[in-house]
């Protein structure tokens, strides 16, 4: 890339040709105050709040939208560019109310800290807070909220849901000051395309647009925030924690600059208060942490051949890691629901593509054809369809718009996309359609068993064959973990069949996903089989009210550790406080259980995958994040609405 030199307020800096004033004066830490611009975004220029003087040119220059020559020299702040921000400012100000007070973007606002730098500082124009009416719009949502006479018409809230999200709901209605934002169906949200991510609250520059759980409940400053990355889904986007230290209450949960989230975190985050499960019980009642630990490492020690433990694949690296050391000191029987998937697929892809599977998720990005096979990925880890739009950097378009191909029976939000559709059985596949420019997309929760492990090797020949890249996408948020780092010993339809012979009569069971897999009432049944059902988990409902040990356990947003992403290996950073930690759990039981020597114990062989007749297929909406999203209210809110919605049309 060329280079050229420029000079900002005096100082000389070297910069590539296609870098815009503004993204230059930032290498400088030059502040250049912005409403319309994000990096992320395609440059807008319609605030003009940037404004900035070249010299050369002797005149006013927009700074985001302009690139820098050769030789430029600018100022960011005489008197000229002081004056014409002023002036915007003044005129925003002019019909924009001096609501502050009730404002729940306060202390977060653009408009209310340039303006404050810049001034006014007094009302200019003999225009009374009562004339400051504009048209309004119901967007008749329970979740968001639209203020007309706060919008100063950036419309980076239209643009993010087109450039980012890629649902196109919102749009500009009307021209001028008649200007509204409004989504294509009202209610917005059930009858809207609106995906319910939230970017267009969290890139509003000012309060235009509300998130209504948040309303009048809490103020910024008064808040604390944590960057951690979300639980909900294998993508593991990084989020921003919005959390009161002595409430211990999470107010919401928002986007980084990535501008990487989905409704799971948006709206999910009120699981913190659902249910949850404080302390240890044993047949249901409350007793000490010690009593509860010191009666699971007896059950273990008097018999670990008969028990067993599947982990969650929502758990941590070290949770999974501290299993391994419980399973190496007493034998006990390891298994995962990801051997029902994920595991098979991916043995029956190495075995075709003869080398071990691996994901770079930069090939997304460049690729120039989505292939979606089986299950839609849109719906199920909603944020990696961002991936499949254009891609903007710093105000430069760096990928194009991908062509999406959908092969299946089940498409749900790629729809958005309008993408080409072949309606067949994925069995069937038609290997022209792939290439080395294409990235193919296939979800876990598809196809289970001895299907999962057969498709897997179509999967590893289209790798092998035409050079496609392969991505094979678990919903939970940590299976590429539970891979990596579990040692399973066996395939779970064995261990549900050795528990209904007998076989087993201890299980530990952590989180409640199995049942996304199984028919519920024969598990259920099959459960009721155990001597001993152990259960860690976050909430005392569901499962837990059938456990005859329980304890509770941490949530992702309490819980330090790694999870391992699409993106690779995230590390989590806890916002709230748990009295237990699901890996310190196990640490104790550890610390107490008997060794039992590998001399007496039975010698595994590896497990064969097969299909079973008790498979439960899941039908996995934007709106189901496993066993969480059902404590939820406010997903819960949104899923009998839409439900509700689609009954009606």
């Amino acid at each position: 890339m060329e280079k050229v030199k420029v000079i900002i307020d005096g100082k000389q800096i070297e910069v590539d040709k296609n870098t815009t004033v503004l993204e230059a004066a930032k290498k400088l830490n030059i502040l250049i105050p912005t409403f319309c611009y994000n990096e992320k975004l395609p440059i807008f220029g319609g605030c003009r709040i940037c404004l900035v003087w070249d010299k050369k040119q002797k005149r006013s220059i927009i700074a985001c939208g302009t690139y820098v020559y050769d030789g430029m020299e600018i100022e960011t702040l005489n008197d000229e560019v002081f004056k014409d921000r002023q002036f915007i400012l003044e005129m925003l100000f002019t019909r924009h109310p001096l609501d502050c007070p009730i404002c729940d973007k306060a202390g977060e606002c653009d408009l209310q800290n340039w303006g404050t730098y810049y001034g006014p500082q007094h009302n200019l124009y003999p225009i009374t807070p009562f004339e400051k009416i504009r048209p309004e719009d119901d967007w008749q949502s329970d979740y968001l909220e639209f203020v007309s006479n706060r919008c100063v018409l950036c419309l980076k809230c239209v643009s993010v849901c087109e450039n980012i999200n890629g649902s196109t709901t919102l749009f500009q209605e009307e021209r001028g000051f008649e200007i509204v934002i409004s989504p294509n169906e009202k209610p917005m949200d059930t009858a809207s395309s609106c995906e319910m991510c939230g970017l267009c609250v969290d890139i509003c520059p000012v309060g235009a647009i509300l998130f209504k759980p948040f309303k009048f409940n809490a103020r910024p400053w008064l808040l604390k925030e944590k960057v951690s990355y979300c639980g909900f889904c294998s993508m593991n986007c990084p989020v921003a924690i919005d959390y009161d230290d002595k409430k211990q209450k999470i107010y919401r949960i928002r986007s980084t600059a990535d501008l990487n989230i989905c409704a799971g975190a948006y709206l999910g985050y009120d699981i913190q208060s659902k249910n949850r499960l404080k302390d240890a019980l044993i047949k249901g009642e409350k007793v000490s942490y010690d009593e509860a630990i010191e009666k699971i490492a007896n059950i273990i020690s008097e018999n670990p051949k008969e028990t067993a433990f599947i982990p969650s694949s929502f758990s941590t690296n070290e949770t999974y890691k501290q299993i391994n050391e419980l399973q190496d000191k007493t034998g006990i029987r390891i298994s995962s629901i990801i051997t029902a998937d994920l595991y098979p697929v991916v043995k029956g892809f190495e075995e075709i593509a003869e080398e071990e599977y691996s994901l770079d998720f930069s090939n997304i990005e460049k690729s120039e054809k989505i292939v979606i096979v089986g299950d839609d990925v849109s719906a199920i880890t909603p944020v990696i369809s961002y991936y499949f739009k254009s891609q903007y950097r710093l105000g430069n378009k760096i990928y194009n718009d991908k062509k999406v191909i959908y092969i299946g029976n089940n498409i749900k939000n790629s729809q958005k996309f309008f993408p080409e559709i072949i309606n067949k059985d994925i069995f069937d596949l038609d290997l022209s359609i792939f290439d080395e420019k294409t990235s193919v997309l296939y979800s876990t929760s598809t196809l289970k068993g001895e299907k999962s492990y057969q498709f897997g090797k179509i999967l590893g020949n289209i790798y092998k064959e035409k050079k496609s890249k392969i991505f094979i996408i678990p919903p939970q948020a940590n299976a590429i973990g539970v891979f990596n780092n579990l040692k399973i010993t066996d395939y779970i339809v064995d261990i549900l069949k050795d528990i209904e012979n007998g076989k087993i009569k201890n299980l530990i069971l952590s989180g409640e996903e199995i049942f996304d897999y199984f028919d519920k009432e024969y598990l259920e049944n099959i459960l009721e089989k155990l001597e001993n059902l152990i259960v860690i988990s976050p909430f005392e409902d569901g499962i837990t009210e059938k456990a005859d040990i329980a304890i509770g356990s941490s949530l992702w947003f309490e819980e330090e550790g790694t999870l391992e992403s699409l993106f690779g290996e995230r590390k989590l950073k806890p916002a709230l406080k748990v009295l237990f930690k699901e890996k310190d759990i196990i640490k104790t039981i550890i610390e107490k259980v008997k060794y039992y020597p590998f001399s007496v114990r039975e010698n595994k062989k590896s497990f064969t995958f097969y299909d079973f007749e008790k498979f439960r297929k899941q039908n996995i909406n934007i709106y189901d994040f496993s066993y969480f999203s059902k404590r939820s209210n406010n997903l819960q809110n949104w899923k009998n609405k839409k439900e509700a919605g689609e009954l009606l049309k």
